[in-house]
């Protein structure tokens, strides 16, 4: 307190009377011993050149009398190199009044000191005492800095995860690059394994033309040096007369009858030739099998995302209700008849698009549905009773999760409710995923052989009060 009243003290020194400010080039009144600013203190003159009175005290001076106060000036100047002795002091005086704060402005939430209380400015406002105001003020401090402590706790938290997320994607990513390599390199592999057993054949089949060509040519040789020594001898007879012709001609035309004729020949190329035809056929068959590879890995290396339309000719007539688009489903209360339809007496309905090559996705809003199933569901349909139809789907029955195909039957532990489910059918790889699509966690797989090559549906399932809704992923 001795401190401040020092303080206080010293301020009402340095302050000039007139202006309420610090002193700017100071001066003194010899005749009563005040100090003024030179500029407020020659305003104050007026026209008066020869006589004035001290704004303060009223003591009567001569103008020309005033003497400038430079060690007064000298300490206001150390002051302000220095600091405001009151601002070091964390602000406990007013600027304006240069006295200590004592009071706090609620509706202005700031310090304010006695004088400021009586202004017009704080004229009808909420004014407390210092000591109040701390108290309050503090723990509400406290409890933003404990907010901003849960808030920065939850953003390092959000960070950490994240980066714990991404490095897992990252290496997940990193693990089906080498998948990828690895099933292509097998491919590459077989086919190269496959085009050097062709070869192969190919060059077995080239050599057995040729052993057949030699074996032919050897017998040819053999059967013209035969021939030539044949037509020498009766070239020969011809040239000798009657007598000696017809001596011994029995023997000449023997050897003539016993000769084969040329055109009762064993074709030795047959066998090449139809072996060559097969050769033939192969390249056929790996032009067509090669065309299909490159339409199966182009259809499906590119995932189509499915806008859905339910077909409401397979809805059950009294429990679902189809939208005029198709693409929304509503579950309806059952009718009851004396005489039930011979139809479907579960609420299915299938979707009007077909499947049987590619990778497809849709998705479907499952927020508003109590009792639901939704997947695929494989040719040929009953629709008499679809639930004799091969399916396979996941599901909310009774407050329970579950996973439902033809070989399985599985409970789902989710750890929260999901809003809408993504299913992913691939065909050609005999697949059926559902994902949480908010969260893209995955829910189940169905691995099954008995789905390649079929043609599949998607098919919904809705009780009473609930709706399924087709939702397009967002762009």
């Amino acid at each position: 307190m001795a401190a401040e009243a020092f303080l206080q003290d010293l301020l009402e020194e340095a302050t000039c009377s007139i202006c309420l400010e610090y002193f700017q080039d100071p001066v003194l009144i010899p005749e009563c011993g005040h100090n003024f600013c030179r500029g407020c203190l020659t305003r104050s003159w007026g026209m008066s050149k020869s006589e004035a009175s001290c704004p303060q005290c009223r003591q009567t001076y001569r103008p020309r009398s005033t003497l400038p106060n430079r060690q007064l000036a000298r300490v206001l100047e150390e002051a302000r190199r220095c600091g405001d002795p009151w601002c070091e002091e964390g602000g406990n005086f007013c600027p304006k009044h240069r006295v200590p704060f004592k009071l706090f402005c609620k509706h202005h939430e700031a310090l304010i000191c006695v004088v400021c209380d009586q202004s017009k400015q704080h004229q009808g406002h909420w004014v407390i005492p210092l000591e109040e105001a701390f108290e309050e003020y503090q723990i509400k401090v406290e409890d933003c800095l404990k907010a901003q402590k849960e808030q920065k706790e939850k953003i390092t938290t959000y960070k950490r995860d994240t980066e714990q997320r991404v490095q897992e994607m990252l290496d997940f990513i990193e693990k089906e690059k080498k998948n990828v390599v690895a099933e292509f390199r097998e491919l590459q592999l077989w086919l190269e394994g496959q085009e050097k057993l062709l070869l192969t054949q190919m060059e077995e089949t080239e050599k057995d033309i040729m052993a057949r060509k030699e074996e032919g040519l050897a017998k040819h040789m053999e059967e013209l040096g035969s021939l030539d020594h044949l037509i020498q001898e009766i070239e020969e007879k011809l040239q000798q007369p009657a007598s000696k012709l017809l001596q011994d001609i029995g023997s000449i035309l023997k050897k003539y009858r016993d000769k084969e004729t040329y055109e009762n020949r064993v074709d030795l190329l047959l066998e090449p030739k139809w072996t060559i035809w097969d050769h033939s056929d192969m390249t056929v068959l790996l032009k067509s099998a090669m065309k299909k590879l490159r339409d199966t890995l182009e259809s499906g290396l590119q995932l189509q995302e499915v806008n859905v339309i339910r077909d409401p000719h397979t809805a059950h007539p009294d429990q679902l209700d189809v939208s005029k688009d198709r693409k929304y489903v509503k579950g309806l209360k059952p009718v009851k008849r004396i005489y039930p339809d011979p139809k479907c007496e579960s609420p299915y309905v299938l979707g009007w698009q077909e499947f049987s090559t590619g990778r497809h996705f849709w998705t479907v809003g499952v927020r508003d549905a109590v009792e639901w199933s939704l997947g695929v569901a494989k040719k040929p349909l009953n629709l008499t009773n679809v639930e004799e139809t091969r399916h396979w789907q996941v599901g909310k029955w009774g407050g329970d999760y579950m996973a439902i195909s033809p070989s399985e039957c599985s409970d789902l532990v989710l750890t929260e409710e999901p809003m809408r489910i993504r299913v992913s059918l691939n065909c050609e790889g005999g697949q059926v995923s559902f994902f949480d699509a908010s969260t893209a966690s995955l829910l189940h797989t169905f691995s099954d052989a008995s789905l390649v090559g079929e043609t599949l549906l998607p098919c919904f399932y809705l009780r009473e009060g609930g709706t399924l809704p087709s939702k397009r992923r967002h762009p």
